[in-house]
């Protein structure tokens, strides 16, 4: 059944309203809220301008960018570039916002679609998904995107519509880089209807899989996308998780502690294991989409616990499992019932019951509200100036740190850096390079060895250092073969001598 114009008229209001209040929480500060969004801006206005990079990017001069580079947003920066032509910050904030406000209102067209009972209440629920989730939907980063992907995607998985399911999947790899949970999704579904049920439901996940090997192969980037894949998916979490050697990866990469996790997410947790409760002695007979959600929901939680990076999927799907798992419980059960079983106390128990959930939502805001308007100028910003100035164009500057590089960049276009977004580019591309860069940087490497990699090995006359790079800022002191151009709070210039 195709939806009326009154499902997309609720749709367009929906996201409208969730796109300002989205608004609401980014523009209360006009800088972006992390790194890694001065990058993703500055890279769609790039490639607004230079074309998409084939042959390589030359900004991250010692990394397996340099000649192997891969756009694993393609789709999310394509999106981005009709935001490039003012300010770029302010693009970047606007864009995240809608990008946001889509996100949020497809979760409550998949309710509607669905015909969930309460939807309002089950959209309020995932209001409460916690600091984390909130923070990861709106920062100007891709995921914001794969999210609202691996929604449809589910939404039509649960529903069979097999060229949509592929349409999705052969989107996806030009979208994110982990465009292989939607097929995840599909064998799971295939695998749980296999055993409990005794049928095979393989064509929409043999649909699934052509689409995403054919989006594979027609990527821009191939066959560089496949190695790309290898790296951010296998090989960035092999290091996280057995610890082989500290890259000092992103704090996204690693779990949340187990007091922060509850603490987080205790409307969803309270709504699971109620639910649980209540099905206990109400064994009514569940859906499939309801059966086929769970061991879903089950591998998203386990790998959040892995990374927490996962919680971005894990929330709406979990939320969207209690709202299928409630329909089904209560799907005889009305105001009547309610009286029966309540008496006149029902009333009551319902109005407690969403004034605690408005409470918490209201609470969440404030405190989204302060976070963001408490973030601070971007660190490098008059660094960067300092560099414009003093450096020619074309140079390589050295940088101490991977995430400095992005922010750099947005300033200044004009210079090449060792790496950027990511140490394992450049561990991967050179372990011993990476070694030798990670000793300077900390302070383990004499002087004159010091003063060598940097002229003979990274061919840099000038660099740039954070000020938690204090023991190199102490040996570079007294040395009269580097000169420090700038300092501040937050970092220092130097200049070979």
């Amino acid at each position: 059944m195709r939806p009326s114009r009154r499902f997309w008229l609720e749709w367009l209001g929906a996201f409208l309203l969730c796109a300002a209040m989205c608004a609401y929480f980014q523009f209360q500060t006009p800088f972006l809220p992390e790194e890694d969004g001065y990058f993703h801006i500055k890279m769609a206005y790039l490639m607004r301008h230079h074309g998409l990079f084939l042959k390589g990017f030359p900004w991250a001069h010692f990394s397996m960018w340099r000649e192997g580079f891969s756009d694993g947003s393609l789709v999310f920066h394509l999106l981005l570039m009709p935001f490039t032509f003012g300010d770029l910050a302010f693009g970047a904030k606007l864009a995240t916002s809608l990008l946001s406000g889509l996100m949020f209102s497809s979760f409550f067209a998949i309710l509607t679609l669905h015909r969930v009972r309460f939807r309002f209440y089950w959209f309020l629920l995932l209001l409460l998904g916690g600091g984390f989730f909130w923070w990861r939907m709106m920062v100007p980063r891709p995921q914001v995107l794969s999210t609202t992907l691996l929604l449809w995607s589910l939404h039509f998985l649960l529903s069979g519509r097999r060229r949509a399911f592929a349409a999705v999947s052969f989107l996806y790899p030009l979208s994110y880089v982990a465009a292989f949970l939607p097929q995840v999704f599909a064998a799971t579904r295939w695998l749980y209807l296999k055993i409990a049920e005794k049928r095979s439901e393989h064509r929409i996940l043999f649909a699934g899989l052509a689409a995403y090997a054919l989006g594979m192969l027609l990527h821009p980037y191939f066959p560089k996308n496949l190695k790309f894949f290898y790296v951010q998916n296998i090989w960035v979490m092999t290091l996280a998780i057995t610890q082989k050697v500290d890259l000092h990866l992103g704090r996204e990469i690693l779990p949340l502690d187990t007091r922060t996790f509850v603490a987080a997410h205790v409307p969803l947790l309270f709504h699971l294991f109620g639910l649980g409760f209540i099905f206990a002695h109400r064994r009514v007979p569940l859906s499939e989409r309801t059966r086929v959600t769970f061991p879903i929901m089950m591998i998203l939680l386990l790998m959040a616990c892995v990374s927490k990076r996962f919680l971005e999927y894990a929330v709406p799907v979990s939320t969207l499992f209690c709202a299928f798992f409630f329909t089904d419980l209560f799907a005889d059960y009305g105001q009547s019932e309610l009286a029966r079983d309540f008496g006149p106390d029902a009333k009551s128990i319902v109005e407690f019951l969403l004034i605690v959930m408005i409470a918490g939502a209201l609470t969440g805001a404030g405190a989204l509200k302060w976070t963001f308007s408490n973030i601070q100028p971007p660190r490098w910003q008059a660094m960067a100036k300092v560099l414009a100035e003093k450096v020619p164009p074309g140079e390589l500057v050295y940088t101490c740190d991977w995430d400095d590089p992005p922010q750099l960049l947005f300033f200044n276009d004009q210079h090449r850096y060792p790496v950027m977004m990511d140490p394992t580019f450049m561990y991967y591309w050179d372990p011993a390079l990476w070694r030798k860069w990670s000793d300077i940087n900390n302070g383990r490497i004499a002087m004159d060895g010091v003063y060598k990699a940097m002229t003979e090995t990274f061919h840099a006359r000038f660099g740039v250092c954070g000020s938690k790079f204090r023991m190199l800022r102490a040996m570079m002191g007294p040395d009269e073969r580097f000169d420090i151009l700038a300092e501040d709070k937050n970092g220092f210039v130097f200049e070979v001598l």
